[in-house]
């Protein structure tokens, strides 16, 4: 803990979370949000953090730990959320229905029946029938309804998740398309180095036309899907620098992502964690909330049923991303023993090449496929990470109930 800020854990790292939720200046957040957050005006005043915390949230510095806090402070939605949410503070379940009922009465009020006589008198019928039929609607809704005020906020907390846990996915395929270019990177440098001797040999008249020509177009090739790459980052990166509240074209630095806690993950007890994450799910709160509100046996018996099957889903979700999580850190395991192979090659291949038994190019070709093998190990660990995530937003509230 430091400065007063509360920590929480997410998919086995340690994040900041926000613990002041208030919402005042939050319409002029909204007219601000096209600054960068060092300029735009947050949802949560002042006191909501400390000087160091806002300071490094107002930075154009985007660290993975702070993704929460921006989205709360910078979001559009999440803002827009906590300016309607405050037309639903405190309502009950009744102050809703009642709500209902009241545009109901309204509607009703502002009808007359047409006059026979009045040459526009079937539109008017109809003008007059459609507005019983809307306040009819409007009655059935209250006596139906089941929502209160806690539920919208569950409903609000849950969008507010979701969205940290695509800035989360964003920022993890930022980085793997970095590593993407990397590779393609070594992709075009053996393309180089295979047009250079294709064009020796021709020079020397041990290669054809043909075949300079088809390495030729490797090596443009090569560039051409490194240009797409580098196209695909710049448009990833902008994505995320939005939903945080960067202005378009805002100069960010994404920094690196933090290590991937291992020992995390070999200490999950999966009973406990479905335990915890139906108790943390969003979808079957709101669902037992509404069950709870239900005031027809008709409606509250099939909002249980619902509720059972959303359960079993839910666990089921759990299970899923465990599994899908075990799997990815068994691929990463096994890039890193290759990896460490492809290291103790390189050196027995370093000293093959100071004793003279084996060719610069061998060597280069060693060194070129221990380069491939990092690459692996960082794609592998991106891959783990995203794993894990999907794996700890099941458990933080976030498994599918469909």
């Amino acid at each position: 803990m430091r400065d007063g800020t509360k920590y929480g854990k997410i998919h086995g790292l340690k994040y900041r979370t926000r613990y002041g939720k208030g919402i005042g200046c939050l319409a002029l957040t909204v007219l601000c949000l096209t600054a960068a957050p060092m300029q735009a005006l947050a949802g949560s005043p002042e006191f909501a953090y400390s000087a160091e915390i806002w300071a490094a949230l107002r930075d154009n510095k985007l660290e993975y730990g702070e993704i929460a806090d921006l989205i709360h402070e910078y979001n559009n939605t999440v803002i827009q959320n906590q300016i309607e949410y405050k037309d639903y503070k405190g309502k009950t379940q009744d102050d809703i229905a009642q709500d209902y009922y009241d545009a109901a009465d309204d509607v009703t009020g502002s009808l007359s029946y047409p006059d026979s006589d009045d040459e526009n008198y079937a539109s008017g019928l109809s003008s007059y029938l459609n507005g019983r039929q809307q306040a009819d609607t409007l009655r059935e809704k209250g006596d139906d309804n089941v929502e209160d005020g806690e539920i919208k906020k569950l409903g609000y907390d849950q969008e507010e998740a979701e969205l940290v846990k695509q800035a989360q996915e964003l920022m993890i395929t930022y980085w793997n398309q970095v590593w993407t270019i990397k590779n393609l990177e070594q992709t075009k440098e053996q393309a180089q180095k295979s047009y250079e001797s294709a064009a020796a040999k021709q020079a020397a008249g041990t290669a054809t036309a043909a075949v300079v020509q088809s390495a030729k177009e490797a090596v443009a090739s090569a560039e051409a899907s490194i240009l797409s790459a580098e196209s695909s980052l710049a448009k990833t990166k902008e994505s995320l620098c939005l939903m945080l509240g960067w202005s378009y074209g805002a100069e960010v630095e994404i920094c690196e992502l933090p290590e991937t806690d291992l020992e995390a993950i070999t200490s999950i007890d999966l009973d406990a964690a479905i335990q915890n994450g139906l108790e943390a799910n969003y979808a079957l709160q709101i669902q037992s909330r509404k069950t709870a509100n239900a005031k027809s046996t008709s409606n509250r018996e099939s909002l249980e049923e619902e509720y059972k099957s959303q359960k079993e889903t839910a666990a089921t979700s759990i299970k899923s991303t465990y599994r899908n999580l075990l799997l990815a850190k068994s691929d990463y395991d096994q890039a890193v023993q290759a990896y460490t192979l492809e290291q103790e090659t390189l050196q027995t291949a370093e000293r093959k090449l100071q004793a003279g038994t084996i060719t610069r190019n061998d060597y280069a070709k060693q060194q070129s496929s221990c380069t491939a093998s990092q690459i692996s190990v960082q794609t592998k660990k991106l891959a783990l990470m995203q794993a894990q995530l999907e794996y700890e937003w099941s458990v933080n509230g976030l498994a599918s109930v469909s």
